[in-house]
């Protein structure tokens, strides 16, 4: 059939879109897939191998439309197979050249111009070539308004794109502005803070100096009195010495008497003889008189013999450096078990920096239950190891508190203006060279000063681990 404006072989001559034929080209790749490999078109063998999905992707669907314009044989197959289809005969029945343009707008309604297009373009109804270019048209036009609609679309994305930078934009600037503001408070609340600070310095300072001047004043009354106790005990001595040498002569002058007595011809009368007696006696009360005044001197002598007293007397030597407490072979003094052993040694002194220990052993407890729990527990400790306890707690500036006496335990507090790392420094200090001092605390300085007197330090971790044993 060959209707007007048809090119040869009665093909339409209206350049008709590859999207437009798309029903045309399933077609002709179900004919291409039933055919024999002896019927299968030159210029489509190497498609036949292809499935339905590849026949309809790529350049397969143009060469299909190729061999359907060059290949009659291939084109009567391809138009049979497309009329089986019973849209294909319900759409050549109803189109007609006077309702056309119906057809065509109707067909554009339903989106369904690839199918009537493909009929106009296979089966060549009259009218064909005109209903060809309405679709083509109406295609075009289709494709406008979608292309303007996407165009819309995406300038109302674009806008709404803008309007939320624009939004995030504000909220960004507004939590600056809060943030800034924000930090200008914290900035002010550290400045005042830190000028608080700074007075509470200043007036700690000027305490710890009024104390260093009155710690002072009491240093020089206690050098004078040492000094004037030092000068009566020498005195006392010589005094001492003195009286032995009496003693000495006195002695050697009754022993030659009585020896005399003895020696010579008594010529003494009954009540002479008791009279030498009774002077003899006298003289023997005297001598253990003297000797018990003679010990009492070397009593009230002994404290003035301090590390810097002379060796004539026949005393001991203060040690050089402090004694270490016994720690087996292989043990570390940091473990619990390297603790409990140097504990267990003879006359160990234990110094327990209280707050930095109780702090890590019961962190949520109150201040007044951390120094309850802690004395409970160095009484046991005490008791189980037979070690002295110093407990050392900072002073909650009310004032001077007297120490505490409990089991073998001493607890002692820091005056106001003071901390309990110089007060356990201090103690280790004031104790003699020949007692062992085991200090637990986790503060650096104590550390530092504590073993600078020859204290073995221990940290509060491990301390703690002996305690809750």
């Amino acid at each position: 059939m060959t209707g007007p404006g048809a090119g040869p072989d009665g093909l339409p001559e209206v350049p008709v879109p590859d999207a437009l034929l798309l029903p045309l080209v399933e077609a002709a790749g179900d004919v291409l897939r039933s055919l024999d490999p002896a019927d299968v078109p030159a210029s489509l063998r190497h498609l036949q191998g292809f499935d339905r999905r590849g026949l309809l992707h790529g350049p397969a669907p143009r060469q299909l439309r190729r061999a359907f314009d060059g290949d009659a044989a291939f084109r009567a197959a391809v138009s049979e197979r497309l009329r089986a289809r019973p849209e294909v005969g319900s759409t050549l029945a109803a189109w007609s050249v006077g309702d056309a343009v119906r057809l065509v707008e109707d067909a554009a309604t339903r989106h369904d111009l690839p199918l009537l297009a493909s009929v106009l373009y296979a089966c060549r109804p009259p009218g064909a070539e005109f209903g060809l270019g309405l679709v083509v048209a109406a295609d075009e036009r289709a494709r406008l308004e979608r292309g303007d609609a996407d165009t819309a679309r995406a300038h109302q994305r674009e806008l709404a794109a803008l309007e939320e930078a624009r939004r995030r934009a504000d909220a960004a600037r507004l939590d600056a502005e809060a943030r800034a503001a924000r930090a200008l408070d914290e900035l002010k609340e550290e400045r005042q803070a830190r000028r608080a600070r700074e007075e509470q310095a200043e007036r700690a300072a000027l305490a710890a100096q009024r104390r260093a001047e009155q710690l002072g004043a009491q240093v020089a009354q206690l050098e004078a009195a040492l000094d004037a106790e030092r000068a009566r005990v020498t005195r006392e001595s010589q005094r001492a010495h003195a009286l032995e040498d009496d003693v000495r002569r006195l002695r050697a002058e009754v022993t030659a008497a009585v020896e005399r007595a003895e020696q010579a011809p008594s010529r003494l009368q009954p009540g002479d003889a008791q009279l030498l007696a009774d002077a003899a006696a006298s003289a023997r009360r005297l001598g253990e008189t003297l000797d018990a005044l003679r010990r009492r001197v070397e009593v009230a002598a002994e404290p003035a013999r301090g590390p810097g007293a002379a060796a004539g007397g026949g005393r001991e030597r203060a040690p050089a450096r402090r004694a270490r407490p016994a720690l087996p072979a292989g043990m570390v003094a940091a473990s619990r078990e390297g603790i409990e052993a140097m504990l267990r040694g003879a006359g160990v002194l234990l110094v327990v920096d209280g707050y930095n220990v109780t702090k890590r052993a019961w962190p949520d407890a109150t201040a007044a239950d951390q120094r309850e729990r802690l004395g409970i527990a160095v009484t046991a400790l005490h008791r189980r190891l037979g070690c002295e306890v110093l407990c050392v707690f900072d002073g909650d500036g009310s004032g001077p508190r007297p120490p505490l006496r409990r089991g073998g335990v001493r607890v002692v507090f820091s005056d106001a203006g003071e901390e309990a790392d110089e007060v356990v420094v201090r103690e280790v200090q004031a104790r003699p060279k020949r007692v062992p001092v085991v200090v637990a605390s986790s503060d650096a300085w104590v550390r530092e000063h504590a073993e600078a007197e020859g204290a073995v330090v221990v940290p509060a971790e491990a301390f703690v681990a002996v305690l809750v044993r």
